[in-house]
């Protein structure tokens, strides 16, 4: 039987994984050499440290999933198909193996999904770590994740007992269904309570979950049902953010420093002048 041919992916990927090594090492020697461009790498550097330090969850779990789609790169499509499908939050595994599907199938993607996931990263999981911190962000994250997961397990089950002649061929008991859109929609939805005012708030979270309903003509029916109660998730969850929503509140209401007290004296904290002088 003669052996099959390896797919492109099989063979640009460890291309691609040398090339990127050959970055890496030419940019550490050129800030170790001082050559032209160190100063712009050494910068650049500093600015990722900077956001890593401000965001460790979010720049781990950016970490995890990359590792593990690369390692998805390698293999071939029947294993990929297979080891997806074990980490899946399918009918099947949620009844078999409950936790590891639950908490595994956030830690995994393909490789054309990571610009989406460094996107999500960026601009939802990273903002609202460094705002409410990060064991609290890792908490909506996952109990986004897993409430919006079980609640749309529960309604593909009632479906299935109800009308399971239209719904038995569907496969939804093996059908493949990782990553993290849940727990960041969740996440993104509890960011709208980032915005003060309650008009433009409203107009946010307006706008967000339209966009959510939209984006469900590229997905599956249960995956767009599964996105939106997530988002709905998140917009329940405000005493979360209520502790950070009143710190802000309160440093926005505080007088700049060096503002004059309500006696026209100056700061009230700090010395006045004629103490500091002494008396003529």
């Amino acid at each position: 039987m003669a052996a099959a041919a390896p797919s492109q992916a099989a063979v640009l990927w460890p291309v691609a994984e040398i090339a990127l090594v050959g970055v890496l090492f030419f940019a550490v020697l050129t800030v170790k050499r001082g050559w032209r461009g160190a100063a712009l790498i050494r910068r650049a550097g500093e600015r990722i440290k900077a956001w890593v330090l401000a965001a460790p969850a979010t720049a781990a779990l950016w970490v995890f999933l990359a590792l593990h789609s690369l390692t998805l790169g390698e293999l071939t499509s029947e294993v990929r198909t297979e080891v997806l499908r074990t980490h899946s939050t399918n009918l099947t595994q949620l009844a078999e193996h409950p936790v590891s599907a639950l908490l595994g199938s956030a830690l995994w993607i393909e490789i054309p999904d990571l610009p989406m996931v460094a996107l999500l990263a960026f601009c939802v999981l990273a903002p609202v770590e460094r705002w409410l911190g990060t064991f609290r962000t890792m908490c909506v994250f996952f109990f986004g994740h897993v409430m919006a997961t079980l609640i749309t397990a529960g309604v593909l089950t009632a479906l299935l007992r109800v009308e399971s002649e239209r719904y038995e061929a569907r496969g939804f008991g093996s059908v493949i269904d990782v990553g993290i859109s849940y727990g960041s929609l969740c996440v993104a939805g509890l960011l709208t309570y980032r915005v003060r005012r309650l008009p433009l708030r409203i107009l946010v979270m307006a706008a967000l979950a339209a966009g959510v309903v939209a984006s469900g003509a590229f997905f599956e029916d249960y995956t767009a049902f599964g996105h939106n109660t997530a988002l709905v998730l998140g917009f329940l969850l405000r005493p979360v953010a209520a502790p950070a929503m009143a710190r802000s509140a309160a440093r926005a209401a505080a007088p700049p420093p060096g503002a004059d007290g309500p006696d026209g004296e100056g700061d009230a904290g700090g010395p006045r002048k004629e103490e500091l002088s002494g008396s003529a």
